[in-house]
């Protein structure tokens, strides 16, 4: 009887430092990318400042009447979108945590999605802090929610990870849609084939095969935990509809509040141009370049607007807007966050700032 005791101890002890190791490894992998990064962002920051200094010592006779058109547009902003907009991106934050709580519940842990709020803002915070959209950000939620809720780094990983892979879904979508709209897009992409295939047909292989190329990347390099995934599939499978149509709906919400920005300065912006503005600025803020993307989204906003024919003044005083919102504002309720529930210290214990 003892012996059956000791038998069953020792596998329970087994199978919990598998867990442990396996969440430590899940969190070793986190930690090594954002050292990485945080170099990175150091000496991009500086090589950023120093850019910038040059550019406006070189051109200030041309920025100065750029500087008094954009702050006469801006002056004349309906305030009434402005703090719609806001309201829908406050919306937006609040659709991911539902969406975290989703993914969570599925896995046995049933937490409110208003105590996870806090958590996305403060996580949006550090984000805006790091190179790489949401590298930063997503270890402080694995942290956070394992130090406030006993979520293990394991399963707090797989959460995250699994919200990713079913937001390809509403991303693939979209970024078909910005190549099917854009006929110039086209008229530069198509004669690169010799073959007489219909534009949609030869876009949506285009998008194929990036999407394609992007998950094998990941498969191979997330190999032991797209494993883990595939062992609690089942489980994570409950929360996939929910999960999907709140992914879909936070870029709808996405689209949406940059449409009220480009009301609120009475800028005549189509669908399609919204949307490619909304897939671009993910995009670039993937980039592991700059703290939070700065400069890198900017320019690259800016350029798509001029593109499309937008005045240069124009063009900058939506990005000034638009950034004003999501990374200004956002910034600051997360970092009220983050002292109010102690996120800081959490942050600090990590040893990665």
């Amino acid at each position: 009887m003892s012996s059956n005791k000791e038998k069953t101890q020792n596998r329970g002890s087994s199978t919990i430092g598998k867990s442990v190791i396996c969440g430590n490894s899940a969190l070793s992998l986190y930690e090594g990318v954002l050292l990485s990064l945080v170099t990175l962002k150091k000496a991009t920051a500086g090589l950023l400042i120093l850019t910038v200094i040059f550019l406006v010592r070189t051109h200030w006779t041309e920025i100065v009447p750029l500087l008094e058109e954009s702050w006469k547009i801006l002056s004349e902003t309906r305030i009434i979108y402005v703090i719609l907009a806001f309201s829908v991106y406050l919306l937006s934050v609040y659709f991911f945590a539902v969406r975290w709580q989703q993914v969570l519940s599925s896995i046995g842990y049933n937490l409110r999605a208003k105590s996870l709020f806090p958590i996305l803002f403060g996580s949006i915070f550090v984000n805006n802090l790091t190179p790489a959209n949401r590298t930063g950000g997503e270890t402080l939620r694995i942290l956070w929610v394992k130090k406030q809720f006993g979520v293990s780094y394991t399963n707090a990983f797989i959460t995250i990870l699994f919200e990713r892979v079913v937001e390809i879904v509403p991303i693939t979508l979209l970024l078909i849609y910005v190549l099917y709209a854009f006929p110039s897009l086209k008229g530069k992409l198509l004669p690169l084939t010799n073959h007489p295939m219909p534009n949609s047909i030869f876009l949506l292989l285009l998008v194929f095969a990036i999407t394609g190329t992007v998950i094998w990347y990941l498969k191979e390099k997330f190999a032991p935990l797209l494993k883990e995934i595939q062992q609690n599939w089942k489980q994570l499978n409950k929360s996939f509809t929910s999960v999907l149509l709140l992914s879909c709906s936070v870029w709808i919400l996405d689209i949406i509040r940059l449409k009220l920005i480009a009301l609120a300065l009475n800028l005549p912006l189509s669908m399609y141009i919204i949307t490619a503005v909304s897939i671009l600025y993910l995009f670039l803020g993937l980039l592991p370049v700059t703290p939070g993307g700065l400069g890198i989204v900017e320019g690259g906003l800016i350029s798509l607007l001029l593109f499309f024919g937008l005045p240069f003044t124009s063009a900058g005083s939506f990005v000034f807007l638009e950034r004003f919102i999501s990374y200004g504002l956002s910034s600051l309720i997360g970092f009220l966050y983050l002292f109010y529930y102690g996120g800081f210290k959490i942050w600090e214990d990590t040893k990665l700032h």
